[in-house]
C-alpha cells in the first residue's frame, strides 16, 4: 500500500489549526504563526494559546499533577476571558460536576487494561508519525524562538524526550528512536534553519552563537562557566597572572567569570576564551572591557596566555583580531592597553600591534599601588 504523501504546512500556534505552507508568511512563517492569527490583537491571540495549552493539558492520559495544576490556576486567574472559562469547563468534566444529558446512559466501567505498544520510528502508522514529526518541528521551532540558537546536545535529548512522552500519552505508543528519527531531527532542524534564514533570521547552535572573532589559527569565543577549569589552569599560574602579582584560586576565576558574563550583558563585551583551532584547546584569553583611567572612560584591550603557548604570536593575533573587532563591529575611536612597566613581553605586544605610550596610571589591587603604563590606538592608524 502507498504511503500518503504529506501535506507541505504547519500547525498555527494561535488557532491549533493545520495549514498550508501558503497560510504563513513573514515573521509568523518562522514562527509558525498564520496570517490570520497575525492581524488578531496581542490579547487574543495570547488568550488563543492559553486555550490551546488547556486542550492539550485536559485531554492528556492519565493528567499529570501539573496538568491539573494548570486547569485550575487559569480557571480562577482568567475568569473572564474564552481561556479561563474553557479551562473551568474541563474541570467541571473532568470532577463529573457537569450535569448530564437526559437521555446519556452511563456504560459500565471499563474493567479491562489498556495494553501499551512499543514500536520503533520507522514502523510508526503515517497518522501517528505525522502528529510526531509535527510536535518535534513546533518544540525544537518553539526553542529556537526563545533562546536563539539552536538545539543539540543535552537540550536537544531533553526535547526529543518530552516529544516521545508525549506520543505515548497521547497514543499509548511507547516510540523507540531509531536511525529514521535520528534522520528525522536532523532534517527538521536544517527545514527550520532554511525556513529563518528564507524569512532574513540568522540562527547558529549554541556552540557556534558563541564565537566573536575568527583567526586563521585561533576561535576566540564567549566564556562559559563550563570553562572554569580550563581557566583555573591557567590563571593559577603566578607567572601568567604576573600583573596581579599572585595565581588565581577556583573562587577568584569562579568570580572573574561571573564578571565577564556581566560585562556581555551590560557593554556587548568582555575578556573572551581564545581556542587553538588546530585540537579545541582553550590556551587563553584576549578581549576588551570598559573602564575609567585617569578619570575618563575609556576601551581598555586586555590579553592573557597560557606560557606553555609563549612565542608563538597567539597573544598577538589574538590582540589584533580584538582591536579590529572594535574599531569596525563596536565603532570604537580609540583602544588602550594598560600595562605594568616590568612587563616586556605585553609592551612588545602592544607595540607590534602599532600602540604607542602615551601615559601612565596607577592601579590599587589588594589595597597596593600598582604602576601601569598606557598604550593607545586610534581608527585610522
Amino acid at each position: 500500500m502507498a504511503k500518503k504523501k504529506k501535506q507541505q504546512g504547519h500547525y498555527c500556534r494561535i488557532c491549533g489549526e493545520y495549514k498550508a505552507n501558503e497560510k504563513f508568511s513573514g515573521k509568523g512563517h518562522a514562527r509558525h504563526i498564520c496570517k490570520k492569527c497575525q492581524s488578531l490583537p496581542e490579547e487574543v491571540k495570547t488568550d488563543m494559546i492559553r486555550c490551546n495549552e488547556v486542550e492539550r493539558a485536559a485531554f492528556k492520559y492519565p493528567m499529570t499533577r501539573h496538568d491539573w495544576e494548570l486547569l485550575e490556576k487559569y480557571a480562577s486567574k482568567y475568569k473572564d476571558k474564552e481561556s479561563g472559562r474553557f479551562a473551568q469547563d474541563m474541570l467541571d468534566m473532568k470532577r463529573d460536576n457537569h450535569a448530564p444529558d437526559e437521555d446519556f446512559e452511563e456504560n459500565a466501567p471499563f474493567a479491562g487494561t489498556c495494553e501499551e505498544a512499543t514500536v520503533p520510528f520507522a514502523e510508526l502508522e503515517d497518522d501517528i508519525r505525522y502528529q510526531l514529526e509535527e510536535l518535534l518541528a513546533d518544540n525544537i521551532n518553539e526553542f529556537m524562538i526563545h533562546k536563539d540558537y539552536i538545539p543539540e546536545g543535552k537540550e536537544l535529548k531533553n526535547i526529543n524526550e518530552w516529544v516521545l512522552k508525549e506520543t505515548r500519552d497521547t497514543f499509548f505508543i511507547k516510540v523507540i528512536p531509531d536511525v529514521a528519527y535520528d534522520s528525522l531531527v536532523e532534517e527538521t532542524i536544517n527545514s527550520l534553519v532554511k525556513e529563518w534564514e528564507e524569512e532574513g533570521f540568522e540562527i547558529k547552535t549554541y556552540s557556534a552563537s558563541l564565537v566573536v572573532m575568527e583567526t586563521e589559527r585561533l576561535l576566540i569565543r564567549k566564556i562559559t562557566r563550563k570553562d572554569i577549569d580550563a581557566l583555573l589552569a591557567i590563571m593559577g599560574k603566578p607567572e601568567v597572572m604576573y600583573a596581579w602579582e599572585h595565581g588565581f584560586t577556583k573562587k577568584d576565576v569562579r568570580k572573574w567569570i561571573n564578571r565577564q558574563l556581566t560585562r556581555y550583558r551590560k557593554d556587548g563585551f568582555g575578556y573572551f576564551a581564545v581556542i587553538l583551532k588546530e585540537n579545541g584547546t582553550l590556551i587563553g584569553q584576549a578581549g576588551l572591557m570598559k573602564s575609567t583611567i585617569n578619570g575618563n572612560e575609556a576601551v581598555e584591550l586586555g590579553y592573557i596566555l597560557d606560557n606553555a603557548y609563549w612565542h608563538n604570536g597567539y597573544g598577538t593575533e589574538a590582540a589584533r583580531a580584538c582591536l579590529e573587532y572594535a574599531f569596525g563591529e563596536l565603532a570604537q575611536k580609540t583602544v588602550c592597553c594598560s600595562i605594568r612597566p616590568e612587563n616586556g613581553a605585553s609592551i612588545r605586544v602592544a607595540e607590534r600591534l602599532g600602540m604607542t605610550l602615551c601615559g601612565s596610571h596607577t592601579v590599587i589591587y589588594n589595597e597596593k599601588e600598582m604602576p601601569h603604563l598606557i598604550y593607545e590606538l586610534k581608527t585610522g592608524n
